[in-house]
C-alpha cells in the first residue's frame, strides 16, 4: 500500500459536533495505524454561514483530544482570511493552501479543463429562468432539475455564468466501498450539477474532488449521508482522468430514540461534554466505538489511545449506525477518572473546584482527594461534593437528620456526645476520629448510617459526601467541631 494519507475536511459553519469529530477520530486512527499522514483542511466555500470563531474551535477541539494534524492551514493562511488567533499551531504543509476560499484559482483552472474537454460547461441561466422551469417540471410530475439548456449554447466566458457538469446519459456505476461493500447505481437521477458559481466560488462536489487529488488523499472518510453524491464525484475522477481514492461511508450516530443524534438527546458539541466534566481520552474512546469494534466476540471496551490505534482498521467499522448512550459514557468517564494518577487527578479537577467558586487549599484538598476520585463519574461532580472544606458557611437542611429512630431530641444527644469525644483526641486523624465516633453508634442503640447521617449534615451540609472520618480529618479539628457545636445551637 502506498502512503496512507486521510483529511478531516469541516465546513466551519458551526462548532465541532461530536459525530463530526468521529469521523476525524477515524482518519486520524486509520493514517496513525499506517504510519501515514492526517490533513486538517477547511472547506469555507460556503461563505453566507460561515461563523466566525468556528475554525478555531475546530483546531483546538482536535488538540483538546489529542489528535494533531499532519498537515494543515499556517499561520499565514488563517490571518489572509481573518481567523488568527494567539496560540493558534502553524502547521502548514507541502500541499497548501489547506482552506478553500484561497484556492479559488485552482477550481477555476480544473473548471475550465472540463469545459475544454467537454465534460462542462457554462451556463447563464437566471433564478427566475430556473424557477419557471422547475415549476413546470413538478407540474408535469417530473423529477425536479435542470435541463440542460445551455448544454449546446456555447456561453462566453465574459457573461455571468456557472459552470455545469455535463451528465452522461443512462450511466451505472459500481463502488467497492471499504465500509459498505459493493454499492451500484444504475440510471443516476443526477442532473446538470453547477461545479463553479458566479461569484468564482466552486460548489462542494467540484472542491472535495480537486482537493482530495491535489492533497494525495488515498482514503476518504465521511459521513453515508454523502453517498448519493458520490456517482457525481466518481464522474469527476474519471472525467479529469484522476486516480480515484478508496471511499468510505461512515454509519450514522444516532440518539438513544434511534434518530440522528442532535442537541435535542443532549449535548452534542465537543466543548459542552468538556465543559461538562469528561475526560477527552474517555470521550474518544466511547466516541470511536460508536460504529466500529476491535472484533468479533471482543467485549473490551476500554482502550488506551495506541491500542486503538494499533487495531483500527476500516473492515471493523460497522455499516449500522450506533446509539451514543449518555449513560454508558458517564460510566466510561468514571472509569478513566478512577484510572488517573492521584496528582493528574487533582491537576484535572481543581479548574472545575475554582470555576465553582471555590478557593482551594491544595494541602486540604489533597487529603480527600483520593475518596473523591473513586466516587465521581464527571469532573464536575467534584465541587458539591467537597464544597465543605472551602466555604465559612453551609447550609443545613435539618429535616434530612431526623430518621425512622432519630427525632430532634436524639440527633442532638448524637452531636453533644460527639463533640465532647472528639474534644478529647490528641490527634485529629482519621483512625482515632473513627475509634471514638464508630462505638458511639452501638452505645446509642442506633445504626452508623443514620447516626453519621446526623453528623454529616452538621459539618458539611451533605447528605453525599466522601467518607466521614476523612471529611472531618480533612476539615482539621477546629472547623469540624465549631460546625457540630452550631447545629446542636440550631437544634435548641
Amino acid at each position: 500500500m502506498s502512503e496512507v494519507r486521510t483529511r478531516f475536511a469541516p465546513s466551519p459553519t458551526g462548532y465541532p459536533h461530536i459525530g463530526g469529530m468521529r469521523t476525524a477520530f477515524y482518519a486520524w486512527l486509520l493514517a496513525k495505524h499506517y504510519n501515514g499522514k492526517f490533513l486538517l483542511r477547511i472547506e469555507d466555500t460556503d461563505q453566507e454561514r460561515l461563523v466566525r470563531g468556528a475554525i478555531k474551535q475546530i483546531v483546538e477541539g482536535l488538540a483538546w483530544f489529542g489528535v494533531i494534524p499532519d498537515e494543515a492551514p499556517s499561520n499565514k493562511e488563517l490571518s489572509e482570511i481573518g481567523e488568527s488567533w494567539d496560540g493558534a499551531p502553524d502547521i502548514g504543509g507541502q500541499y497548501g493552501p489547506y482552506i478553500q476560499s484561497l484556492r479559488l484559482p485552482r477550481y477555476k483552472e480544473v473548471a475550465q479543463q472540463l469545459i475544454d474537454s467537454g465534460h462542462a460547461y457554462r451556463c447563464d441561466c437566471t433564478p427566475e429562468m430556473l424557477e419557471r422551469e422547475r415549476n413546470e417540471q413538478m407540474a408535469r410530475k417530473e423529477l425536479p432539475g435542470y435541463s440542460g439548456y445551455c448544454r449546446t449554447r456555447n456561453v462566453s466566458a465574459e457573461k455571468p455564468h456557472v459552470v455545469r457538469f455535463k451528465m452522461p446519459a443512462k450511466v451505472s456505476l459500481v463502488l467497492q466501498d471499504a465500509v459498505r461493500g459493493r454499492v451500484a447505481w444504475d440510471n443516476i437521477p443526477l442532473r446538470d450539477s453547477v461545479l463553479l458559481k458566479s461569484d468564482g466560488f466552486p460548489t462542494y462536489h467540484l472542491a472535495v474532488v480537486v482537493d482530495d487529488h491535489d492533497m494525495k488523499i488515498s482514503h476518504v472518510l465521511r459521513g453515508e449521508e454523502w453517498l448519493p453524491t458520490t456517482p457525481l464525484h466518481l464522474l469527476l475522477y474519471e472525467a479529469l482522468q484522476w486516480e480515484k481514492p478508496i471511499f468510505a461511508h461512515l454509519p450514522q450516530v444516532l440518539g438513544p430514540d434511534g434518530k440522528k443524534l442532535s442537541k435535542r438527546h443532549g449535548a452534542t458539541a465537543y466543548d459542552a461534554f468538556r465543559d461538562d466534566g469528561y475526560l477527552p481520552e474517555a470521550l474518544f474512546n466511547f466516541v470511536v466505538l460508536i460504529g466500529w469494534s476491535p472484533g468479533e466476540g471482543e467485549e473490551q471496551e476500554v482502550f488506551k489511545i495506541e491500542e486503538i490505534c494499533r487495531r483500527f482498521t476500516l473492515e471493523h467499522v460497522n455499516k449500522a449506525g450506533g446509539v451514543f448512550d449518555y449513560n454508558k459514557l458517564a460510566w466510561m468517564n468514571g472509569v478513566y477518572i478512577r484510572s488517573l494518577q492521584p496528582d493528574d487527578f487533582v491537576a484535572r479537577v481543581t479548574p472545575f473546584l475554582e470555576k465553582a467558586g471555590l478557593k482551594v487549599d491544595p494541602q486540604r484538598f489533597g487529603a480527600i482527594a483520593p475518596h473523591v476520585q473513586e466516587r465521581i463519574k464527571l469532573l464536575t461532580e467534584a465541587a458539591p461534593m467537597v464544597e465543605f472544606l472551602f466555604v465559612d458557611k453551609i447550609e443545613r437542611d435539618m429535616q434530612q437528620m431526623f430518621k425512622k429512630d432519630i427525632d430532634r431530641a436524639k440527633a442532638r444527644q448524637i452531636l453533644t456526645l460527639s463533640l465532647e469525644r472528639l474534644t478529647k483526641l490528641e490527634a485529629f486523624e482519621i483512625a482515632p476520629i473513627e475509634g471514638v465516633l464508630r462505638p458511639l453508634a452501638e452505645e446509642l442503640g442506633l445504626k452508623v448510617g443514620p447516626m453519621f447521617g446526623v453528623l454529616r449534615i452538621a459539618v458539611t451540609g451533605k447528605t453525599i459526601t466522601p467518607p466521614l472520618f476523612e471529611s472531618f480529618a480533612a476539615l482539621g479539628r477546629e472547623k469540624t467541631l465549631s460546625r457540630i457545636e452550631e447545629t446542636v445551637k440550631l437544634l435548641e
